[in-house]
């Protein structure tokens, strides 16, 4: 079991300073035990209570909670935190697809066999990771089923197996939203046949009427479902049919055209923002990035690209092919390297074992990072390098120093023969003592001058490495020398240049390792600002000794501006659902459009403190988009208290004498004024998608009544000059339909989309 208290000590120490030592003893005195008694599960009590507490005085929350989180995690063993790891993988293992599940999948397979602190932080950080990565996924599904239950509503009237396949496919996402879980194959069936409904629905109007701009139909005329071609086409029977629905572009209205190419651009922008969430890595290959800017730009210029995206999604995947084959030949060339080098096994057996854990990533469909691995390979043999030419540089040392020895005296002869007889594996261990000997030997003998000459050359070269060892933290071997010079003997720079070549790759090695741990949180900060760390990490890994310093500090600063930013987004949030509050009772396709996004809003506030930078600049998009449709929404309600306000005082019986003008006495009798509850019922069929203003004439409609009444005079002597009794009768105004109707002895008016008039002309005459 871990020491607890020291554990918790030598965490907080460097945070609190002696107060650490304060708050320990507090927490001690109330738990009433001595530091050696310290279970791990008191210490967690004192690390979420007193020292949590007491380290958000010192720190930011985030970081205070990062701290405990971390302490917490040491004093777990090794079992309880590979279990955590394997919860983990059991919950994110549906998702296949994702490179970090295939590399969480290879850890705590190595974890089952040997313990790892390294490899169960990084496991940690990838549960982590994936939490974020989920809650982002879960956001942009949330959206996706706003999204589908808009489209459902608006073609649900049409009926027929696809309707009914789509109702299935929404409950089921509905459900799989509800539960937490991503349902990705029937998000994309679900708004595949939604968008081909919708473009159906939009082409089910094909002509423009043939008399100058209104259409009537008498109570002769068959119902809409049978209307010719030449007036408006239905789509209950083609909805009917199992096979793809096809529009014919060319046949439709230019209105009808843009409207149909628009959803095609909006689904395709859907479907890119899904490949590059899923090829992320790979958007800069050569193979991917030419095509991957044609597509974008075509699609900003609202051009819908067809099977270019297609063509996109097939090269990610070639990309994403040979990418893992380029890693894969890599793999092997660096097995062979590391087999071939002569050194112990005990030497090479940390790196043999990163390079099964890349290997085993690769096969579970991961993106191993190699170039750590491939810098501790080369360290390695440099190592080797370094072994073989000490063993030359040694052979050559004892040569020329026999040769020097021989021209000395009797009295240097025995360190000549000891000295001779020095076998090569020896070398390294008694060379340097026998140099120490000379020099004693040499001041014995008076020769101070060639000694002084050594000790001052060694001097020199002492002073231009000591920068570099003490940067490398060699500071113990540069005191050394120094203290060997200072006593008059001559130290072995030729092992400090050694170490300092060794200490220097080392050094390499653990800031490439820390590089690419900065690197995985960096890509998560794609277009919050983390291109321009990537770039730099790029630099930084080319130098010969990189510095990790600067990209965590630039990291710590993205990540402060997340922060903000969560803020930010909070306080918009609650000012859009207040604001909305005051306008939800006011009825237009403009609040209908808001309504579909209110979901999706709703879910974000939720999810707000779990997500990430994209999570975030996803709810920061949805946000924008609907605090546009809020102000639109302001516009049209301050336009209809204006129109209100003008027919307010106006005398509804005059109106009405009005409509008497020309009819019978039985006729002009007024019927009984039906109820507030009776009208809604009556109205409550004809409230399809698309119908913006229903209700009768004299009531507080937002249409200017003048007109209203000189059409439905106009309509009256039409109907007496014919000698028939009309039918509804509709006017088209641009993209909407104007309806005016006799219903229950009271004329109704109803503003509608042009692709709702067929439903609702149906819905009224059935």
């Amino acid at each position: 079991m871990p020491d607890v208290y020291k554990t918790i000590l030598e965490a907080i120490h460097p945070h609190l300073g002696a107060r650490a030592v304060a708050v320990l003893e507090e927490g001690l005195k109330r738990l009433g035990k001595r530091p050696s008694e310290l279970t791990p599960e008191d210490g967690a009590h004192l690390l979420k209570g007193l020292v949590y507490r007491e380290l958000q005085a010192r720190m930011r929350p985030e970081e205070a909670r990062q701290l405990v989180e971390g302490v917490l995690a040491q004093m777990e063993g090794q079992g309880a935190r590979l279990a955590k790891l394997e919860q983990g993988l059991k919950r994110f293992g549906l998702y296949v697809d994702w490179p970090e599940v295939a590399r969480l999948r290879a850890l705590v397979n190595r974890l089952r066999q040997a313990e790892d602190p390294g490899l169960l932080q990084e496991g940690k950080t990838l549960l982590d990771a994936l939490e974020e990565k989920l809650e982002e996924a879960l956001l942009r599904q949330a959206k996706d089923l706003a999204h589908l239950e808009e489209a459902l509503e608006r073609v649900r009237h049409l009926g027929g197996p696809k309707v009914r396949r789509l109702e299935s496919l929404v409950e089921t996402i509905r459900q799989a939203q509800g539960e937490g879980v991503l349902a990705q194959a029937e998000v994309e069936r679900a708004r595949s046949l939604a968008l081909e409904l919708r473009k159906f629905l939009e082409s089910s109007a094909v002509r423009s009427p043939t008399l100058p701009e209104i259409v009537f139909e008498t109570q002769e005329t068959p119902p809409p479902s049978h209307l010719t071609d030449e007036v408006f086409l239905t789509v209950e029977e083609a909805s009917e049919l199992e096979g793809e629905l096809l529009v014919d572009l060319e046949a439709l209205s230019q209105e009808a055209s843009q409207r149909i190419l628009a959803l095609e651009v909006e689904e395709e922008k859907r479907k890119l923002e899904a490949l590059l969430s899923r090829y992320a890595p790979l958007v800069e290959r050569a193979t991917v990035s030419p095509l991957l800017a044609e597509v974008q730009a075509l699609l900003e210029a609202g051009t819908p690209v067809g099977e270019k995206l297609q063509t996109l999604e097939e090269a990610f995947q070639e990309a994403e092919k040979n990418l893992r084959a380029e890693k894969r030949a890599r793999l092997i060339q660096l097995q062979e390297a590391l087999r071939q080098l002569p050194l112990p096994e005990e030497a090479k057996d940390p790196v043999q074992k990163a390079l099964e854990l890349a290997e085993e990533t690769l096969e579970e469909g991961g993106y191993p990072d190699l170039l750590p691995l491939e810098e501790e390979l080369r360290r390695l043999e440099e190592e080797a390098r370094r072994k073989a030419e000490e063993g030359k540089r040694l052979l050559a040392e004892k040569e020329a120093l026999v040769e020097e020895l021989k021209e000395k005296g009797e009295a240097f002869r025995p360190l000549l023969l000891e000295l001779t007889a020095l076998l090569p594996e020896a070398l390294s261990q008694k060379l340097p003592e026998i140099r120490t000997r000379y020099a004693a030997l040499l001041k014995a003998q008076g020769e101070e001058a060639a000694l002084r000459a050594k000790l001052e050359e060694a001097q020199k070269a002492l002073e231009a490495l000591k920068a570099q060892a003490l940067a490398l933290g060699l500071g113990e071997r540069i005191a050394q020398a120094e203290a060997l010079l200072a006593q008059g003997s001559l130290p072995d720079l030729e092992e400090l240049r050694s170490k300092l070549e060794e200490a220097k790759a080392q050094a390499r090695g653990e800031a490439l390792l820390e590089l690419s741990r900065l690197q995985a949180l960096a890509e998560r900060f794609r277009g919050f600002g983390g291109e321009g760390v990537l770039r730099a990490i790029a630099e930084e890994k080319g130098k010969p000794l990189p510095d990790p310093t600067p990209i965590a500090r630039a990291l710590e600063a993205l990540k402060r501006r997340m922060e903000v930013k969560r803020e930010e987004l909070t306080t918009r949030l609650t000012a859009f659902f207040q604001a909305h509050a005051r306008l939800e009772g006011f009825q237009s396709e403009t609040n209908r459009r808001l309504k579909a996004l209110l979901p999706v809003l709703k879910s974000a506030q939720e999810k707000l403190p779990r997500l990430g930078p994209q999570g975030l600049l996803q709810v920061e998009r949805t946000l924008s988009q609907a605090e546009a449709l809020l102000r639109e929404l302001e516009k049209e309600r301050e336009a209809a208290k204006a129109v209100l306000q003008e027919i307010r005082g106006e005398d509804l019986e005059a109106l009405l004498g009005v409509f008497d003008q020309g009819r019978t006495p039985a006729q002009a009798k007024p019927p009984e004024a039906p109820s507030t509850m009776d009208l809604e019922a009556d109205l409550a069929p004809l409230r399809l998608p698309g119908v913006e203003v229903l209700g009768y004439l004299g009531e507080a409609l937002p249409l200017p009544r003048e007109p209203l009444e000189a059409f439905v005079q106009a309509l009256d002597q039409l109907d007496k000059s014919l000698g028939q009794t009309r039918g509804p009768a509709a006017i088209l105004l641009g993209e909407k339909a104007l309806v005016l109707a006799l219903r229950k002895g009271r004329i109704l008016v109803a503003l509608l989309e042009k692709t709702s008039l067929s439903a609702f002309l149906l819905e009224l005459t059935s």
